[in-house]
């Protein structure tokens, strides 16, 4: 689902959303190779939560426009995504690897939870800088981003409280 966008608006001669549907593309594979180099394991429903945020912005946000033609699209897509990368990183804290020891699991969903909204902002940042240089109109307003903020806030809150319920079932 993620090369038809690319294919798409490569043919039809759009390079800057090719560029943009490929990092997708390889943002998808990034999730295997991670777990390759860091030599640790991911979790199916883990690796299908980050697909399905992959999907969902990319193919359907994007490719189907639903960021223009499903109200509240923009603000579901940053709750689930903070929720999304939250998760991710309170899985990889809590658990060993080639490169760092676990953290506690309040350090880890701290960390996760700060983690989550860096990345947030991280994004918001890159909108900005994409209306200024591509004049593509991802930020629309003031009002617009700071809820973007509020909903990644919130998803990654509740991540790190499902992600560590998840994890102590898993253990046990």
């Amino acid at each position: 689902m993620l090369m038809l966008p690319f294919v798409t608006s490569l043919l039809l001669g759009r390079l800057v959303q090719s560029v943009g549907y490929f990092l997708y593309v390889l943002a998808d594979r990034f999730i295997d190779v991670y777990s390759h180099i860091v030599q640790q394991d991911l979790p199916n429903v883990l690796k299908n939560l980050l697909r399905l945020h992959l999907v969902l912005h990319s193919f359907f946000g994007h490719f189907l426009k639903f960021y223009d033609s499903v109200p509240l699209w923009d603000k579901a897509l940053h709750f689930f995504g903070s929720f999304t990368i939250a998760f991710f990183f309170y899985h990889v804290l809590c658990k060993d690897s080639k490169f760092w020891r676990s953290l506690s699991d309040k350090m880890a969903q701290l960390v996760s939870f700060l983690l989550a909204n860096f990345a947030g902002v991280l994004w918001e940042i890159a909108e900005f800088i994409a209306d200024k240089i591509f004049s593509v109109n991802a930020q629309r307003g003031l009002d617009d981003t700071m809820f973007d903020l509020i909903f990644n806030v919130f998803g990654s809150y509740f991540a790190v409280r499902i992600g560590r319920k998840f994890l102590k079932e898993r253990r046990t």
